[in-house]
């Protein structure tokens, strides 16, 4: 008679592919996180995002807001672009520079607006241009109902 030979070959789950895959999927949502913050130092309403952390307002800080218009201000008062590599090349000689933050102004109902994206990335551009590197991008958080009307920016 022939012996048969048989193997123990039940399903089996092998957790070490499946940790790889979910330790890779965390690596790459942890990078690809756009971190932003929110400060409460501007005299417009801010475009709500939904990512980001709250952080303590510094000491020193600055605080640059591109309206509707795609105007820039500096610490509330209107900047030419032609002073806006100055003012920022002041700030960076600082000891230490200000934390800086940028702000969108969010479109109120029925305002037009211009295209803002060309103006912030020129924003970015600049302020590490001038050789500042802590700034950070703020916003409303999102679903949080505005505190009251948006002030105007001084002229």
């Amino acid at each position: 008679m022939i012996p048969i030979r048989r193997h123990d070959l039940s399903p089996r789950v092998e957790l070490l592919p499946l940790l790889d895959v979910v330790f890779l999927l965390l690596t790459f949502f942890i990078y690809s996180l756009v971190m932003m913050v929110r400060a409460e130092v501007l005299p417009v309403r801010l475009v709500p995002v939904n990512t980001g952390e709250r952080v303590q307002q510094p000491a020193d800080l600055a605080a640059i807001t591109i309206d509707q218009a795609g105007r820039c201000y500096l610490n509330r008062e209107l900047i030419e672009p032609a002073d806006l590599d100055e003012r920022l090349a002041q700030l960076a000689l600082r000891a230490p520079p200000p934390k800086l933050f940028i702000a969108l102004e969010q479109a109120g109902p029925g305002q037009e607006m211009v295209d803002r994206g060309p103006v912030l990335i020129d924003l970015v551009s600049r302020i590490r241009k001038a050789g500042i590197e802590d700034f950070a991008i703020v916003g409303e958080p999102q679903g949080r109902q505005p505190t009251g009307e948006a002030r105007e920016p001084p002229q």
